[in-house]
């Protein structure tokens, strides 16, 4: 099951970027907190102001058993709705998926909140081209009529317990990623992302400590082998201390 699927029973709110920026976003239980209330998916109509193709640099190790020939290419949409500006990232896609939407297209796309290190964004799970010149004029007056009609929330102060893993550079082995790793190594790098990608699959991710109890491994260890595995655009820091695989 994907988490696309895994979080499906929660609906998509309509609104604009600003209600997404000017959102609280709760680690603790994976929801960002605005005027609507707790949410998790939101729908919002915006033009594309810029589009990009990003290598994701996850090739670093030859003949990886986790390679499995899944695509290293990310795309990334700017989106504006005169609210504000934000980000949606599509993962390992391939481009050409995408090659209908450009620069200066207006679209309606729903998706999941993201929140990485305070930086909000969106994962799509639809995107579609407005061709309607009046879709976005209906959209703000149905958001306009839910602000009015609706039961409007006060955003509430969020006080989430934070475990940060430094992302310097000079913390990072560089030379490890350019030889063979040991066989010991690899087993345990393999086991790890397994690991991940079973929580993630049942929709709730892993903490840092939780990874360290179940595979019985030390702190550094496991810090080297995490960071290894977001080189490689395997897995992500989805809130601070949960992790996923893509």
């Amino acid at each position: 099951m994907s988490e696309a699927q895994t979080f499906r029973r929660f609906p998509a709110i309509r609104c604009w970027i600003g209600h997404i920026l000017e959102g609280k976003y709760s680690n603790n239980d994976k929801s960002l907190y605005t005027i609507f209330g707790q949410i998790k998916r939101i729908r919002v109509a915006a033009t594309i102001i810029d589009k990009k193709e990003i290598i994701n640099n996850q090739n670093l190790i030859e003949d990886d058993p986790l390679d499995d020939n899944s695509s290293n290419i990310r795309v990334e949409f700017h989106l504006d709705d005169g609210t504000g500006v934000i980000r949606a990232t599509l993962w390992s896609v391939n481009p050409e998926d995408y090659m209908q939407f450009s620069k200066g297209d207006k679209i309606d796309i729903i998706g999941l909140i993201r929140n990485w290190k305070g930086y909000t964004s969106i994962s799509p799970e639809i995107i579609k081209k407005i061709d309607d010149p009046n879709f976005a004029l209906l959209c703000d007056l149905e958001i306009i009529k839910q602000i009015k009609e609706g039961d409007i929330k006060d955003i509430p102060e969020i006080e989430d317990d934070v475990f940060e893993i430094s992302n310097h550079i000079n913390e990072i082995n560089v030379d490890s990623l350019f030889h063979e790793n040991n066989s010991k190594e690899l087993d345990f790098k393999e086991e790890l992302y397994l690991t991940i990608e079973e929580h993630t699959l049942q929709g709730e991710g892993v903490s840092f400590q939780e990874l360290k109890n179940l595979l019985n491994i030390n702190k550094e260890d496991l810090k080297n082998l995490l960071k290894d595995l977001e080189i490689e655009s395997k897995i992500y820091q989805s809130d601070d201390n949960i992790y996923q695989s893509y």
